[in-house]
């Protein structure tokens, strides 16, 4: 399929799935920022105005589920971890799939955190807990830096000197009591770049816990991201490798040996 047919795909099921699908799709023509998607029911998902990347949001977690599709659906009982969270639209998602699942959705941009809260308010999905905090290699502080106009584009800085304030950061092996779990049933991973040191701090007993985890990649932000996640995951994980369109980055979907 050429990138053209591609692209009308893609507008052709954005005005399917959400009630203001022609106003999404007029944005996405003109190339100018859009500040909400409204669901079928009425529900509002709302984005930082003037912000763009609440499109391409749309199209991946909710129409192509870049993270989910022929992987992972919720079951009751589920417990999922939705580390960058932005403003809720995989959280809402998973939390809409199956009520009886557990969902804590992890955003530390200030921003974005409170459109997070205000979105899983508006959707009703009680079984979503937010927190305003990042997925870090250890327990400690950041400060979140932005580093373009898109609600996506920020990066989580770690606060190498230990100084306190800012924003909570908390490692893989803390999300369980965060949980109140003992094993996490899908860990989506977003996080523009600081993936490659949450990984590489966590032993194989923590790893173990996670019995599906899908990973977005950025080896253009952090260089041997992948090549870590490979080396330390394939001992206790199967992988798989699914490249997108942007150069060093990629979704990196991985399951427990037992779950195969």
């Amino acid at each position: 399929m050429t990138m053209y047919a591609k692209t009308i795909l893609k507008m052709a099921s954005l005005a399917v799935h959400f009630r203001n699908g022609r106003e999404l799709v007029r944005c996405m023509r003109a190339g100018i920022p859009c500040d909400e998607l409204i669901l079928w029911d009425g529900t509002r998902i709302e984005h930082p105005k003037g912000r763009g990347g609440l499109i391409e949001i749309a199209i991946e977690l909710w129409l192509e589920n870049v993270y989910t599709d022929g992987f992972y659906r919720p079951r009751a009982g589920d417990t999922i971890v939705d580390a960058g969270a932005n403003v809720g639209v995989f959280s809402i998602r998973m939390a809409r799939q199956n009520r009886k699942c557990r969902v804590l959705a992890l955003e530390p941009f200030a921003e974005n955190f409170q459109y997070l809260q205000a979105n899983v308010g508006r959707a009703h999905a009680g079984n979503v807990t937010c927190r305003e905090m990042a997925l870090g290699a250890a327990f400690g502080t950041g400060e979140m830096q932005s580093v373009g106009s898109r609600s996506l584009d920020h990066v989580f800085r770690a606060d190498a000197a230990g100084h306190g304030g800012g924003t909570s950061m908390v490692p893989l092996s803390g999300l369980f009591d965060l949980t109140q779990s003992t094993e996490i049933d899908f860990l989506k991973v977003d996080i523009e770049g600081s993936e490659r040191d949450v990984f590489a701090a966590a032993g194989k007993g923590v790893l173990r816990r996670f019995s599906h985890i899908a990973i977005e990649y950025h080896d253009a932000i952090t260089a041997g991201t992948l090549e870590t996640l490979q080396r330390v995951l394939s001992p206790t994980h199967e992988l798989t490798l699914r490249p997108v369109v942007m150069p060093g980055c990629g979704i990196l979907l991985v399951r427990r040996r037992d779950r195969l």
